[in-house]
């Protein structure tokens, strides 16, 4: 399946999802209206700063839109768990972070 395809119907999907119309979900982007049904319909292809918007409107990680179910060579769970996996590496730094700067004080 194309790329604009699996945005496209992504889109749709987690913006029916939200409860959003096109019209509240181009009031969260800050952009027209029209802009979000040619991007649903596939008249236009979003820029990257447009797909980062669309993602924080609706509070979803922007490669959500570009995720395709539907494909065989991709395992959800395994694309859960390296997000996990992910998530925890970068919480161990922060925190580890925090403790080399309060103990460093102390030192």
């Amino acid at each position: 399946m194309a790329l604009q395809h699996i945005f496209m119907g992504n889109m749709k999907k987690y913006r029916k999802e939200r409860g959003l119309t096109q019209e509240r979900l181009a009031e969260l982007c800050e952009t027209d209206p029209a802009y979000i049904g040619q991007l649903e319909t596939g008249r236009r292809c979003p820029s990257m700063v447009y797909i980062e918007k669309i993602a924080a409107a609706l509070k979803i990680a922007p490669y959500l839109l570009l995720y395709d179910e539907s494909s065989p060579a991709l395992d959800r769970g395994k694309l859960d768990a390296m997000r996990k996996d992910a998530f925890t590496r970068t919480l161990v730094e922060e925190i580890s972070d925090r403790i080399r700067a309060i103990t460093g004080k102390y030192l």
